[in-house]
């Protein structure tokens, strides 16, 4: 293989703890790409390597002989390097020039939920070792240049592992088996010691029932790296290569959402002086990788070399398609204020305009804006960033009802906010001689009051909460028999329904009005 990294979706965060539901589109992302190595070149795709699930690079990926893949590939550039042999299956023919897809350099909302949780730990000068096994997890911690002992390093055991998130600020090890819903974050490299898999998946393979209610997320902010161990198959799979049958002292089984923010998914001493390991085994073949789950990195790591005959691992990837209903803290996650946008009572002829906000957790692109007919929604800058505005107008081309969608695409995320307005004959809602109409309504910090007078008169406008407290008052000198439009600014209110009561003369007027921040 080569690189592999899947993104994936970190399923976990988000939805487990906050109770909201998001998805991920991809199984396998990388940002850049980096397949130099002196004198030589390896390949992010390889033969032998098995993918499912979509794949994505914002880079180039390096595909070589003949790796397969089972759902689209898309990358951001406008080909692959094609490396010897070159010879890839493609269940679905690839996509080129395809929005990047930005993957964050920091895990600090996953820090936060930590902190929250008062499961952070980290001290200088020390190394720490994760172990899940029997429904908990149990944590060491040992100085740095010394050789771990349990006995006298002992820490913390953390048991009732349901949403729980844990944060490591220094060097980690871990391996073992996991029951529950685990998001582990550390700050340096992670190091996988042995199989780290959920308590229900298969023990060779890595595959995980559907039903399944088992999840974790491996977030470092450096590599995520599978170690040099006996477990892993050092040393050509003690001694045997690919002759070795014993899964146990070769294959190492994932069953994870894996996140290298600031690095790759690579192996542990690659056989190289480099490396500060040398093995006289020729070729160094130490087993597969089975990873059920997703992979995400910054940079492509290598877990299979063509150094020494070939050193490292095969790969054999398969997306946890639960994740497609999850979210989790390393997402970029999206969401839109408000949910549905009702313009109110607009007259024929006239142009309301309301704003659809866009925030993303990272950074992320602008893409398409649609809205149906009568109602328009140009797309304005910025193009890129965290936070976007989309104007939206409806102008009624006839009285009665309308109905349609604004279609928004943003990061990795599209969104369908439902529209809803009523267009009226003259300025919307009569009662005795006067007609007033408020629009956009809902309204997000202003809109504007719209009012018909069938002689001059003194108005006040009057804003009442829903306890019927006076929350605004608008004083206007003697008003000119005819049309008025009043603006309403609500930046110092709080969301929520208010009743506007318009007063002229001896008539007065109320309409209900919803202020959404």
């Amino acid at each position: 293989m080569k690189s592999v990294f899947s993104i994936v979706v970190v399923a976990l965060l988000l939805a487990v703890v906050t109770g909201v539901v998001y998805s991920f589109e991809y199984a396998w992302l990388a940002d850049e790409v980096n397949c130099w190595f002196p004198g030589r070149e390896d390949w992010t795709h390889w033969h032998g390597d098995t993918l499912s699930g979509r794949v994505h690079s914002n880079d180039a990926p390096w595909i070589g002989w003949d790796p397969i893949f089972y759902e689209l590939v898309s990358t951001s550039a406008d080909s692959f390097v094609r490396g010897p042999n070159y010879d890839p299956y493609f269940c679905v023919p690839p996509a080129f020039n395809a929005p990047p897809v930005l993957i964050p350099e920091h895990a600090d909302e996953l820090r936060e939920r930590a902190a929250e949780q008062g499961h952070f730990y980290g001290e200088p000068g020390y190394h720490y070792y994760v172990r899940f096994g029997d429904g908990i997890c149990r944590m060491w911690r040992w100085r740095l240049g010394t050789v771990m002992d349990s006995t006298d390093s002992w820490m913390i055991v953390l048991s009732h592992l349901a949403n729980t998130c844990i944060f490591v600020d220094a060097p980690l090890r871990v391996k073992g088996i996991v029951s529950g819903r685990v998001c582990l974050g550390c700050s340096h490299d992670i190091g996988i010691e042995d199989n780290l898999r959920y308590a229900d998946a298969n023990q060779n393979t890595g595959t995980v029932p559907y039903s399944s209610n088992n999840l974790l997320v491996l977030v470092s902010e450096g590599d995520i790296k599978i170690r040099n161990t006996p477990a892993n198959g050092r040393e050509n799979s003690a001694g045997l290569g690919g002759s070795q049958t014993n899964p146990a002292l070769t294959n190492v089984v994932i069953t994870a959402s894996l996140w290298a923010l600031g690095g790759s998914f690579t192996f542990e001493n690659q056989n190289d002086p480099d490396s500060g390991y040398v093995c006289d085994c020729s070729p160094d073949h130490r087993g597969v990788v089975w990873i059920n789950g997703s992979l995400a990195q910054r940079v492509t790591g290598r877990l299979d070399r063509t150094n020494n005959g070939g050193t490292g691992y095969l790969l054999n990837f398969h997306y946890d398609e639960r994740l497609w209903n999850f979210d989790t803290i390393v997402e970029d996650r999206a969401w839109s204020e408000p949910d549905e946008i009702n313009f109110g009572n607009v007259p024929v002829g006239t142009t309301a305009e309301d704003t659809l906000r866009i925030t993303l957790r990272y950074s992320g692109f602008l893409g398409a804006v649609y809205a149906s007919h009568p109602f328009t929604a140009p797309r304005v800058e910025p193009f890129q960033g965290k936070n976007f505005i989309v104007p939206v107008r409806f102008t009624p081309t006839r009285t009665g009802s309308f109905f349609g969608y604004l279609t928004v695409s943003a990061g990795t995320h599209y969104f369908q906010v439902p529209l809803r307005a009523q267009g009226v004959d003259s300025s919307g809602i009569t009662q005795g001689d006067i007609q007033v109409a408020v629009a956009p309504n809902p309204f997000n910090l202003t809109t504007n009051i719209r009012f018909t007078l069938p002689q001059p008169e003194a108005v006040r406008i009057t804003l009442y909460d829903i306890l019927g407290r006076e929350a605004k008052r608008i004083e206007l000198n003697p008003q000119e028999a005819g049309e008025h439009s009043v603006p309403l600014h609500a930046s110092d209110l709080a969301s929520g329904v208010y009743f506007l009561r318009l007063h002229a003369g001896e008539q007065a007027v109320m309409q209900k009005i919803l202020l959404v921040k």
